[in-house]
C-alpha cells in the first residue's frame, strides 16, 4: 500500500516474509522473527520512488523505454542509486521498480495487487517505537 507523499506498507512475498513500513521520515523493515531495522527515508531510494512530484518533474526530462510492449520505464540516477520505474504500458500504473545502490546490491519490488484510491487506516503506516 503506497500514500503519497512518502507512506508505504508492503508484504514481501519472499521466504524471509519481511514486512516493510515507512511513515513518510523514517523506514523499517521488520522480520518473521519479530526484529526490525529501522532507516532515515532520507537514506535510501524509496525517498524518491514514493515521492509522487519528485517522479513526475524527473520523468518529464527522461527519455521511456518500453519493454516487451508491456511496460513504460524511466531510469534515475540520483546520489549513487540507479531507480527503474516501472508503468503499464496501457494504463501508465505503476507497476512496480528495480534499484541498485553503490555497492551494486539490487532490489525489485513488484506490485501485485493493484488498487487505486482506497481508503486506508492510518495505523498502517505505525512504526514500532524506537528502543
Amino acid at each position: 500500500m503506497i500514500e503519497y507523499p512518502k507512506k508505504i506498507f508492503c508484504n514481501y512475498d519472499n521466504t524471509n516474509n519481511k514486512i516493510l513500513v515507512s511513515n513518510g521520515r523514517s523506514l523499517v523493515i521488520k522480520t518473521k522473527s519479530g526484529s526490525y531495522y529501522r532507516y532515515s527515508l532520507k537514506k535510501t531510494p524509496l525517498n524518491y520512488i514514493l515521492d509522487k512530484n519528485f517522479l513526475i518533474n524527473e520523468i518529464q526530462n527522461l527519455e521511456e523505454r518500453i519493454i516487451d510492449n508491456e511496460f513504460i520505464n524511466f531510469k534515475i540516477l540520483k546520489e549513487d542509486n540507479e531507480i527503474n520505474i516501472f508503468f503499464n504500458n496501457t494504463n501508465y500504473n505503476l507497476v512496480g521498480w528495480q534499484t541498485l545502490d553503490i555497492y551494486q546490491n539490487l532490489s525489485i519490488t513488484y506490485i501485485s495487487s493493484l488498487k487505486t484510491n482506497q481508503q486506508l487506516k492510518s495505523n498502517i503506516f505505525k512504526l514500532p517505537d524506537s528502543n
